[in-house]
């Protein structure tokens, strides 16, 4: 693509063409094969949660509240309209901080792109084309958004900003041209929550439902264009710039856009918690291979790590869900389970005595210095002591499946699916599913693969 495509001098303009561009001939190949990476990562998440109380009670909620069974809340034999199986699986997608984000961003806009997108191409019949293609779009726009934004003190990302990536895939799998794309993105800027980041501190499961929400906003937004209604002019700058957020940077939002694609430079996550824990728990797994030590050997561990990260310093949590936004508890559950996968945030683990014991010897610490830095690097340093009195120390300057650091390729993420997807799939269906998922554009109908 050429760069002098977009130059409108509106930033709304530029991401509306973008959007609209977008087609896999056009794309560089890496492009289109990080949207299948992406498709089979969030499907694989949304799976996870399937099988989980609150999930399956919400979707036989959305069942019994549509009156049209358009779209497959995955995981389950039940249907709903559009958005509300968008929300549902938005929703279960969310539930275990497994699916992928982008640290340029600051959030999450791959599953607001896939649940939207998915759910609205299986109500138009679409095919895995076009869904694919506008996936890609929904990560693309979401996360320039996202990049622009300076969202309020206190708001969560989940529920806000990525509202517009889940809007930009269900206008575009519509077969939305650019005025009627313009509306949708404008459209779903006032279609997003007041997010609070204590509920994830709290372990508030309603941080799930932020994300679910926002990716059935998006396909609101899509169908109350197509009903007429219209929207303000300007809603990202306004919105995102003055309301939920307080500054939106439009040079930060189109920085190469049309040469540079934000969705190459996300990350994809192997640990069941939040993305600030990961390099926590990353520089423990790295030393555990270079160390021989027990749980038993040690004293003391000891992290400095960035602002947000270190707001995670709970050695006590309150429930599983605010487990997985505890540092010590991660280092802990770790150490003695040698897991940071689902299992380390069951309810079994969570009642473990021994790691509850090892947590209250965890101690974070913010360092002002990687505070200032943490857009750049993410680092964690961390340093164990033990009874002995040797001093292990450890520090990687991103978390492992960074697109620039140690990134999942292609085997683990499809282990990775069957692994997640086992939780609500038989065997068979998980390998179908899994083929199916990385040749998507060979697809005619997408409810060929949600049938699965």
């Amino acid at each position: 693509m050429n760069e002098k495509t977009f130059s409108s001098g509106s930033h709304t303009e530029d991401l509306v063409k973008l959007a609209e561009s977008i087609s896999l001939e056009n794309l560089p190949s890496s492009v289109v094969h990080e949207g299948r990476r992406i498709l089979v990562d969030c499907i694989g998440t949304i799976l996870s949660g399937a099988n989980q109380a609150p999930i399956i009670a919400l979707a036989e909620q959305m069942n019994a509240a549509s009156s049209a069974m358009q779209s497959r809340i995955l995981g389950t034999n039940l249907r709903a309209e559009a958005m509300w199986a968008a929300l549902a699986n938005g929703t279960s997608g969310i539930w275990f901080g497994l699916d992928p984000g982008n640290r340029h961003a600051g959030g999450n806009p791959a599953i607001y792109a896939v649940s939207a997108g998915l759910a609205v191409a299986e109500r138009e019949g679409a095919s895995g084309r076009r869904l694919l293609e506008a996936i890609i779009a929904g990560c693309e726009i979401g996360a320039r958004v996202g990049a622009g934004t300076t969202l309020r003190s206190g708001m969560h990302p989940h529920g806000s900003w990525p509202v517009v990536g889940a809007a930009t895939a269900a206008g575009l799998v519509m077969g939305y041209k650019e005025n009627d794309l313009r509306e949708t993105l404008n459209m779903s800027t006032s279609l997003n929550l007041a997010t609070s980041s204590k509920a994830a501190a709290e372990g508030a499961t309603i941080l799930s439902v932020y994300g679910g929400f926002g990716a059935g906003m998006g396909v609101l937004a899509a169908d109350l264009v197509s009903d007429y209604f219209s929207a303000e002019k300007n809603g990202i700058s306004t919105i995102f710039g003055e309301i939920a957020g307080v500054f939106f940077d439009s040079e930060k939002s189109l920085e190469n856009i049309g040469q540079k694609w934000e969705i190459e430079r996300g990350y994809h996550k192997i640990h069941a918690c939040d993305r600030c824990v990961d390099p926590a728990i990353d520089a423990l797994i790295g030393l555990t291979k270079e160390e021989d030590f027990s749980p038993g050997d040690v004293e003391r561990i000891d992290i400095s790590t960035y602002g947000m990260a270190a707001t995670m310093n709970d050695r006590a949590p309150d429930n599983v869900f605010a487990a997985r936004r505890s540092i010590p508890y991660a280092m802990a559950s770790y150490l003695i389970m040698k897991n940071s996968g689902l299992a380390a945030y069951s309810e079994k683990a969570f009642d473990d005595p021994f790691i509850r014991d090892l947590a209250a010897r965890v101690s974070v610490r913010e360092d002002l210095k990687l505070s200032q830095n943490n857009s750049a690097s993410q680092p964690a340093p961390l340093s164990i002591k033990l009874y002995n009195g040797k001093v292990l120390e450890k520090s990687f300057a991103f978390p492992v499946g960074e697109y620039d650091f140690k990134p999942l390729d292609d085997d683990i993420l499809s282990h990775k699916f069957k692994t997640l997807a086992a939780h609500s799939l038989s065997s068979d269906g998980v390998a179908k599913m899994l083929d199916m998922l990385w040749k998507i554009e060979t697809i005619d109908n997408v409810r060929l693969l949600t049938d699965l």
